[in-house]
């Protein structure tokens, strides 16, 4: 060891590698510290930008905020405003449903008028038609002829064929002969616009502007229809009775009716008899009642204007 240390190319060599060594070392220190200055240089603008970035976050997260309360006051007034829309709209609906409903019932109400005109037209049309004649009785053969008497009925005039009409009280009854059966002894009848079918001895009330009366079929031949009628009869005759008014009081049967007059609807009397209940009773229609140990019977005979014309007896 001693004799290399002697050396003198030994030595120089050693000290070589130690001077490279130190110098190795010195130098990593200069970079480090060069590093270190240039990481801290090159960090500080990055580092105030961060700084800088955390302000306008703050500010951003601030506006957020704001916002959100913004967006909850604008929903509720949103939730607000569509409630009342909506309720408007209910409303609005319930009203056109009541506008719907409210024309249906005025065009069904209308369709059926219109429908009941056409109707009573067609009808009264139909009526108004004459009936085709009979066919004419076999040649050598007698027609056959039927005929009665009604009572408290007088003629109304000359026999007439179909197609021929009978003018009553002085024009406010017309009864238009449409059909006859000799045969049956029947007629049909349009009296004032209404058909009646009457066999001989049948009688049908016939209300007119003057009051109400009594007209009959009393036969039926080759030579037409023969009516009776109390029509042109005028009250407080043997016939028809005697004539009361409304509000009167009608003493009959030697008193044993006692018949309170309330008025005349139609060809209808409305009278209470021997008490105060009244009640309708039509013309040509009669009631009886139990007076004591007797039976009364009350008929209605007419009406003329008001008046009504009753008859009454008891037996």
């Amino acid at each position: 060891m001693s004799d290399i240390l002697k050396n003198p190319v030994a030595t120089g060599v050693g000290g070589g590698v130690v001077g490279l060594l130190l110098g190795s070392l010195l130098s990593l220190s200069a970079i480090d510290s060069k590093v270190s200055s240039g990481v801290a240089r090159a960090m500080g603008p990055v580092t105030e930008a961060a700084q800088g970035d955390t302000d306008v976050l703050a500010a951003l997260s601030d506006r957020l905020a704001a916002l959100e309360t913004a967006v909850t006051g604008t929903a509720g007034d949103a939730v607000a405003v569509t409630e009342e829309a909506m309720d408007a709209f209910g409303e609005r609906l319930a009203a056109l449903e009541g506008r719907i409903e409210g024309v249906a019932a005025d065009l069904g109400a209308r369709i059926s008028e219109t429908a009941s005109e056409q109707v009573a037209a067609l009808r009264g049309a139909l009526d108004a038609r004459p009936a085709p004649d009979p066919a004419p009785a076999p040649e050598g053969a007698a027609a056959p002829s039927l005929s009665t008497t009604i009572e408290g009925l007088n003629d109304a005039g000359a026999a007439r064929g179909v197609g021929q009409t009978f003018v009553l009280a002085g024009g406010a009854v017309r009864a238009f002969v449409q059909r006859l059966d000799a045969g049956a002894g029947a007629a049909r009848l349009s009296v004032n616009g209404a058909t009646s079918d009457l066999s001989v001895g049948e009688t049908v009330v016939v209300s007119h502007a003057g009051g109400a009366c009594r007209l009959g079929l009393a036969g039926v031949g080759a030579d037409g229809a023969r009516l009776v009628s109390d029509c042109d009869k005028a009250g407080g005759g043997e016939a028809l009775g005697t004539a009361y008014g409304a509000g009167e009081t009608a003493l009959l049967a030697d008193g044993q009716l006692r018949v309170f007059v309330s008025g005349a609807i139609g060809d209808r009397a409305r009278l209470a008899i021997n008490g105060v209940t009244t009640e309708l009773v039509g013309v040509g229609e009669s009631r009886n009642i139990t007076v004591g140990e007797s039976v009364c019977t009350l008929r209605v005979t007419g009406i003329r204007g008001t008046a009504v014309l009753l008859d009454g007896g008891c037996s």
